[in-house]
């Protein structure tokens, strides 16, 4: 499956990771509703750092109306934050040593995780400066990207970029107060200063979606983005226009067209917010009723969980072969030498299958389940080095030997979506006829996998294949409309675009492109 990495761009090889994870380090465990904290730091600042996410999600919930907590997700479809070091290693497991990452997310189906430093880079937690400004500090990273994840998860409104990056920017600056209330309306510090920097990008040409951006377009688009989600969202004159924009984009109407037609002169609204750029900005104090805080729940990291995290970790952010190599040879005689811990023998199965060890794979992962028949990671692990030597073999015929353990896997974790999603691409893989259980659990994967973009591209190529190009497009059409034009073809925009023009055979070419290329790109790299 296609890796999908946000706030970074392509994901680099790493031959070391500048990490402190050595024998003495102190890692705990912090468990949430929505997500489960790897923390290399004491523990009360761990419980800490996992509240306030919580809190955050609860705080989105709140504002949609959705129940909080909500309902319970299980533990795969939780985000798993790794927190360790300090912004020059988040960079480094970024792939882009000193480019000053605060923080990246990435969403896969049952495995989204993210990076950010558990230390920073000055006393003030607040932000990282530098010569040149405030930049982005991490828990504002991770609100933000959290948020892009809380979207894909709960709406199914396609969003065009510059509202989408604005909307979880004005989200991201979230004040808590210690009586459950929260301030939302904050200035994102990090966007302030380009606020005045930078010229206006001219709404005619943001609100156009057939336009190419330039660099600093696109760059300013984030602080343009954030500057109109809350002038739309806060001025009363213009109440219920932005929700009758995003409307009318799903509708299919041009851009532009809807731009002009819902918020009349757009050189008015221009000056408008050129004005609002100067302040002040309103907000709102908000106290959830019955507010009760959240549970966070502590675990000391194992010695032998301590002893794999740089690896772990490694195999977590996503390798390329040689990479993937390099982790597995790492952890060799690990499995051996910690027979009695779970954790181990996964860290070791999901590296070996990585690196196309099947057999060491296999050796771990039976290994686990003589641990814990009840795993379900573990039996899923099995089918996935099943199908990864039906491919490495290209015998269509082995895929079958993964559906049982696809099967005990969904039969022990009904909420996780990768044996579901396993189970149905072991026929298609295979060329047979897709049975009607399989697609039905591809389409019930959708409860909990609808953030991840290659999850989506899946289930659209089977609702193309099936003559289903309404729902192909209201699948695809968040993850198409979100950039601009550029000089290389946007490719789910266009298959989005076909389906409109009812193309479908054009539209199934088009997803046969997309997935061509994800296969190109994972013969030299795997996440």
């Amino acid at each position: 499956m296609q890796k999908w990495v946000r706030a970074i761009g392509s994901g680099i090889a790493l031959a070391a990771l500048a990490m402190s994870t050595g024998a003495h380090a102190e890692w705990w465990e912090a468990e949430t509703a929505h997500f489960i904290v790897y923390s290399e730091s004491k523990q009360d600042d761990a419980e800490q750092f996992a509240r306030l996410l919580e809190r955050y999600d609860n705080a989105l919930r709140y504002m949609q109306n959705y129940p909080v907590p909500g309902p319970d997700m299980g533990e795969a479809n939780k985000v798993k934050v790794f927190r360790s070091g300090d912004i020059s290693d988040i960079a480094y497991i970024a792939g882009a040593p000193g480019s000053g990452i605060a923080g990246f997310y990435i969403p896969r189906a049952g495995a989204t995780v993210a990076f950010v430093p558990a230390r920073e880079q000055r006393r003030n937690m607040s932000s990282v400066v530098r010569d040149d400004g405030p930049t982005l500090d991490s828990q504002r990273v991770l609100f933000h990207e959290y948020t892009h994840h809380f979207m894909l998860t709960n709406f199914s409104t396609a969003y065009p970029h510059w509202y989408s990056e604005g909307f979880a920017e004005l989200y991201s600056t979230v004040e808590f107060k210690d009586d459950g209330s929260f301030h939302l309306g904050n200035v994102p510090q990090s966007r302030g200063r380009d606020l005045k920097r930078f010229p206006d990008t001219r709404l005619s040409r943001l609100f156009d979606h057939s336009v190419k951006l330039t660099p600093l377009e696109q760059y300013q688009s984030y602080t343009v983005g954030w500057l109109l989600s809350h002038y739309l969202n806060f001025n009363s004159e213009r109440q219920g226009q932005l929700a009758a924009y995003l409307a009318a984009l799903n509708k299919g109407e041009d851009s532009l067209a809807a731009a002009k037609r819902i918020f009349g002169d757009l050189d008015k609204l221009q000056a408008e917010v050129r004005k609002y750029k100067s302040g002040p900005f309103p907000g709102f104090d908000i106290k959830p009723t019955n507010y009760v805080d959240p549970v966070v729940t502590m675990r000391r990291l194992t010695a032998a969980e301590e002893d794999l995290m740089r690896e772990y970790i490694r195999s977590k952010r996503g390798v390329d072969q040689k990479a993937a190599k390099d982790v597995a040879n790492d952890l060799a005689g690990k499995g051996a030498a910690y027979p009695d811990s779970l954790p181990a023998q996964l860290i070791v199965a999901e590296a070996n299958l990585d690196a196309k060890n099947f057999d060491r794979a296999e050796v771990a992962a039976q290994r686990a389940i003589a641990l814990d028949a009840k795993s379900s990671y573990a039996q899923y692990l099995m089918g996935a080095i099943e199908m990864g030597r039906a491919k490495a073999a290209k015998d269509k015929g082995l895929y079958a030997k993964a559906r049982p353990w696809f099967a005990k896997a969904r039969a022990l974790d009904k909420q996780d979506p990768r044996p579901d999603i396993g189970y149905y691409l072991s026929y298609f893989e295979s060329g047979e006829p897709i049975p009607e259980d399989a697609l039905i659990t591809l389409e019930e994967a959708w409860d909990t996998a609808s953030y991840d973009p290659g999850y989506r591209l899946i289930l659209a190529r089977q609702l193309l294949n099936e003559n289903k190009g309404t729902l192909a497009r209201q699948v695809l059409s968040p993850i198409a409309f979100n950039a601009h034009g550029n000089d290389d073809e946007n490719k789910i925009r266009a298959t989005v675009e076909l389906i409109d023009a009812d193309k479908l055979d054009e539209a199934r070419a088009k997803m046969a492109e997309i997935f061509q290329e994800a296969e190109d790109r994972e013969n030299g790299k795997k996440s």
